[in-house]
């Protein structure tokens, strides 16, 4: 189990101590706030484009039009904001009110994932996403900018005293080190929804740059330590592979999840019946690598004997939901015809390693919902319980976020992740 100072509980501490004085200031002062906050995103809107060129100067990121875009737009926003400081206010509440918006959406969508699968959360849920939904509509179309600046530093002001508050309890006396060796709980709370659903991979960490990392360390292969459990993150730094994917693989087996099922798919392919795909690690790898072309990084845990003991009970409570599922390949061989479909991904996979798939006949993961019941989460929770806190990642967890967080723990000293190695189109670098 990962180890914690109180270093590391006082760096948290201090972060929530500064969440908590925003909060305060937010009621104590708005205007001043704002403004502070004004300087702060102008600085931000010069820093982030000009650390992405020095970047793509120094080649640690292959450069895409999507760079150039955002570092025009980055700048731009930037010189129009210092110009025009009263901008800003019309910029936030657009920007607040779209986010709000989005974000009520994505509520609504997971009150129908709760109801459809017999969840409990459902009228807290809808409810919740109904106020979002209002008051972001309230925010973009309104013309009362005095009521639209009050109204959303009431609720800044609330939301940033509620999450300082809540972590320096966390932090202090729920996950501090005197609870080193006493039951530890599994407990989170959870960051805005959009933040971690759908910022691509590239805001977390560069694959380039990951790969350029990878090969500072020097590590050989051949001395890579073993492992019990592994996390596979499958992304690339271009295209609709930004979002990434996660999966886990325990004593060779690989347990992927995700919206499979191409006649059950919806909203883009964003929500769907939940399929678990059952694997044989090196096969499912050489798949994802040569015949889905994907880039691949893989970090390996080690465990203790009780800590294995919880992760295969996990497991265990998960299959017991499972039923078998078979893709339109998979039907076809059963019926020895020779498919000529449309060779869809849970049919490719299958004809790359003869893979097992399931569906879920109850309970949590019956719908898959990208921004919700997603493959890190499945992924996080057969890895988490109340017994066993691996890995601490607050709020919603995807990909990117998995990922950034991976490798930011395998850098450290004495880290859980003790291994990692980087894989793209069948070539290795560990």
């Amino acid at each position: 189990m990962r180890k914690r100072n109180w270093f590391d509980t006082l760096g948290s501490a201090t972060t929530d101590l500064l969440l908590l004085a925003i909060g305060i200031l937010f009621f104590l002062s708005r205007i001043v706030t704002w403004r502070i906050l004004e300087i702060v995103f102008i600085i931000y809107s010069f820093y982030t484009p000009t650390m992405l060129i020095i970047r793509l100067v120094r080649k640690e990121k292959d450069a895409d039009t999507f760079d150039y875009v955002m570092i025009g737009f980055d700048y731009a926003i930037a010189i129009i904001i210092l110009l025009w400081p009263e901008m800003f206010f019309h910029f936030i509440h657009i920007f607040a009110g779209w986010w709000m918006i989005a974000h009520g959406f994505i509520m609504m969508v997971d009150f129908y994932v709760l109801k459809q699968d017999h969840l409990n959360g459902t009228v807290s849920t809808f409810l919740g996403g109904l106020i979002s939904l209002l008051l972001g509509l309230f925010l973009v179309f309104s013309m009362k900018l005095a009521v639209k600046t009050w109204l959303l530093s009431i609720f800044a002001g609330i939301y940033f005293c509620f999450y300082g508050l809540i972590g320096l309890v966390f932090h202090l006396f729920v996950n501090s080190p005197r609870t080193i060796g006493k039951k530890r709980y599994n407990w989170s709370y959870s960051a805005p929804v959009l933040l971690n659903a759908f910022v691509p991979v590239r805001v977390y960490t560069s694959v380039t740059r990951l790969i350029h990392e990878s090969a500072l360390t020097n590590l050989p292969e051949s001395d890579e330590p073993s492992c019990d459990l592994y996390v596979y993150n499958y992304l690339n730094d271009k295209g609709g592979e930004a979002f990434g994917h996660t999966d886990i693989a325990y004593k060779g087996t690989v347990y992927s999840y995700g919206c499979h099922d191409p006649k059950s798919r919806k909203l883009g392919g964003t929500l769907g019946d939940g399929v678990l795909i059952v694997a044989d690690e090196k096969r499912f790898l050489n798949e994802a690598l040569h015949g889905e072309k994907k880039i691949v990084i893989r970090y390996g845990i080690r465990l203790t004997d009780s800590e294995r003991t919880i992760l295969e009970s996990n497991i265990k409570e998960l299959m017991s939901r499972a039923v078998p599922w078979k893709c339109a390949l998979a039907e076809a061989d059963e019926k020895h015809e020779t498919y000529t479909g449309f060779m869809d991904y849970a049919s490719r996979v299958y004809q790359g390693s003869h893979a097992n798939m399931y569906k879920f006949s109850r309970g949590k993961f019956r719908t898959y919902f990208a921004a919700g019941t997603n493959c890190t989460l499945l992924a996080d929770e057969l890895i988490r319980s109340n017994e066993l806190m691996m890995i601490d990642i607050n709020g919603l967890v995807t990909p990117g976020a998995y990922l950034s967080f991976l490798n930011t723990e395998y850098l450290k000293k004495d880290s859980l992740v003790v291994s990692r190695t980087l894989y793209k189109c069948g070539i290795n670098e560990a």
